[in-house]
């Protein structure tokens, strides 16, 4: 009997993230993605910390608030 090749365990999509980080899936309109990619692109930086950003933002406008 030849032996069984072992299973390869299976991928996943995408890098991991860095430790204290996690996925999230948002759903927007195709073109709302495109154009901030290309802005992404022209200002040099990733979408995840454009988004970060904002939503920092948009929490600290909501606890001012309170």
């Amino acid at each position: 009997m030849a032996k069984k090749a072992a299973k390869k365990a299976k991928s996943r999509s995408g890098p991991r993230a860095p430790a204290g980080k996690r996925p999230l899936l948002v759903i927007l309109d195709e073109q709302v993605i495109e154009d901030t990619k290309v802005a992404a692109v022209l200002e040099k930086r990733k979408v995840s910390g454009i988004v970060q950003e904002l939503l920092e933002g948009w929490l600290a406008g909501r606890k001012s608030r309170r």
